[in-house]
């Protein structure tokens, strides 16, 4: 590419970013830094309810698995078939976040997932490269989980190891047997890393990806197809535009990962995190809505390798995770699916990373084998998330001394929720928070997301309410408030969340 068309589309892009990150963020949160001001006592949250904006998706908080996941028969480590309807508390987990959508792919779809078809045995000896094996039976027993929870699935076909009669079974099984709970079939997944992980010769970029995925779109039929499932959002945005403009017609979905830098608590809580993680996918987001196709981060957390210790698996994680679907919800993201395993919580996976970051995970082995699971902290800053439900965005300015950011959407139930997120240590002073929506005096529900301290995962509930032994959550009765004159004042503990929902 010439210099004069590879500075255009560096300005482009640049200009891309600031649009989003003004839309995005300048709404949510525009803190009063007025010279020689005094600091405000609490936080006011202005809502323009004559403007709304953009939409809140139903089905925007997801989840993400690797393909193993589903599988019954593997080689390393214990396998049992995790997406199963009859047997622990997933369907009321899952129910528990709306009716969403789950990506199943990840790194171990390419590296070592065998697809045998219907009726025949695994090859004697399997390929060197395999360690689990995908059946027919095992996307029947995830179509029950479908169908107890109206979830969708995105779900991935080995294209790393690719054989063309394998795939067409497989997308054939797919269509057939998930028929309209299937929202997408994956060709492969993070192909930007094809030839470091020794599965292509470089050079491989998106010329030579090409090629492949067209290979196997072609088999996939009438089935929507999610795509490029690119990772390092910053370093690919060239493949993903070219991906994008080639593929525009044969592709459902637009999928991207995308994972947050913090190391620290105090950055992942921090206003810069906020930004550099929507700047990172802006020019993702960018082209997508130039070409009118939805987008979703099929794959994300708050860290890589499964977590940081002390702070993806912590009170923090849950004000985070609540903050970054909110944030990138009103950007303009179809959905976000938070990646996570069905292990042991805390200990080492088969791959020899932790479970630091799932949402969700069994506290014990035992538990693991029988298929029960313990809702993680980060599971309840999704569940929040969700609770403001489909619906329209609202503009929301907040002028604030504390770290607060807030988010409003009128619902399609016609009703308003405002969510206000204090970021600070816990063991702050509560924070009085004044929300002016307009209109005449009303009432409003209040429920709150609480933790014990930022950095425990001890004490994380809704509304007093944590989630027991069957995977239910039943918060208790919200709290009632006035809203006087257009305006809700309410205290807002420090280091916690609250969603006010207006009466009609």
């Amino acid at each position: 590419m010439d210099g004069a068309r590879t500075g255009r589309r560096r300005r482009w892009y640049t200009a891309g970013v600031t649009a989003v990150l003004v839309a995005a963020l300048g709404q949510a949160v525009a803190v009063d830094q007025a010279a020689g001001s005094a600091p405000a006592a609490g936080s006011v949250v202005t809502v323009d309810s004559a403007h709304p904006s953009g939409r809140m998706p139903g089905d925007f908080v997801g989840l993400s698995y690797e393909m193993r996941e589903l599988s019954a028969q593997c080689l390393t480590g214990d396998c049992t078939g995790n997406f199963a309807a009859d047997r622990g508390d997933l369907v009321a987990l899952l129910k528990n976040l709306g009716v969403s959508n789950v990506r199943i792919a990840g790194n171990q779809l390419d590296r070592d997932t065998l697809w045998v078809p219907a009726g025949q045995q695994p090859p004697d000896p399997l390929p060197s490269w395999t360690a689990d094996v995908v059946t027919p039976t095992d996307i029947a027993r995830l179509d029950g989980v479908l169908r107890r929870t109206g979830w969708k699935a995105e779900v991935g076909i080995n294209l790393a190891h690719y054989d063309p009669a394998l795939a067409a079974d497989e997308a054939h099984t797919l269509a057939s047997i998930l028929g309209p709970r299937l929202a997408g079939v994956e060709c492969g997944n993070e192909p930007n890393h094809y030839a470091s992980n020794g599965y292509r010769t470089a050079p491989y970029g998106f010329a030579q990806h090409q090629q492949d995925w067209e290979a196997c779109a072609a088999l996939v039929g009438d089935s929507p197809i999610a795509a490029p499932d690119l990772s390092s959002p910053t370093s690919t945005v060239d493949w993903f535009d070219q991906f994008a403009q080639a593929e525009r017609d044969r592709v459902a979905m637009l999928t991207i990962h995308n994972y947050t830098g913090a190391t620290t608590i105090a950055q992942l809580l921090s206003p810069e995190i906020r930004a550099s993680e929507l700047a990172n996918v802006a020019p993702q987001l960018a082209t997508a809505r130039a070409l009118g196709i939805p987008i979703r981060l099929d794959e994300t957390n708050s860290a890589v390798g499964g977590g940081i210790e002390g702070v993806s698996d912590v009170y923090a994680s849950a004000l985070w995770a609540m903050d970054y679907n909110l944030t990138m919800a009103q950007a303009g993201f179809a959905g976000l699916n938070f990646h996570g395993g069905f292990g042991v919580c805390g200990e080492p996976l088969f791959n020899g990373k932790y479970q630091r970051y799932t949402p969700i995970c069994a506290a014990t082995a035992q538990d693991e084998q029988d298929k029960i699971y313990t809702a993680a902290p980060e599971y309840y800053g999704l569940y929040m998330a969700s609770q403001l439900a489909s619906g329209r965005f609202l503009p929301v300015t907040v002028s604030s001394d504390h770290n607060v950011t807030a988010y409003a959407v009128r619902g399609d139930d016609e009703r308003t929720r405002i969510a206000v997120i204090e970021k600070d240590d816990t063991s702050g002073p509560a924070v009085p928070v004044s929300i002016e929506v307009g209109g005449r005096d009303a009432t409003a529900s209040v429920v709150h997301l609480t933790g014990s301290a930022l950095d425990s995962a001890d004490g994380v509930a809704v509304q007093g309410a944590t989630v027991d032994r069957h995977g239910r959550l039943d918060p208790k009765r919200p709290d009632r408030v006035r809203a006087r004159h257009g305006t809700v004042n309410l205290d807002v503990a420090s280091g916690s969340a609250v969603i006010v929902t207006l009466d009609r």
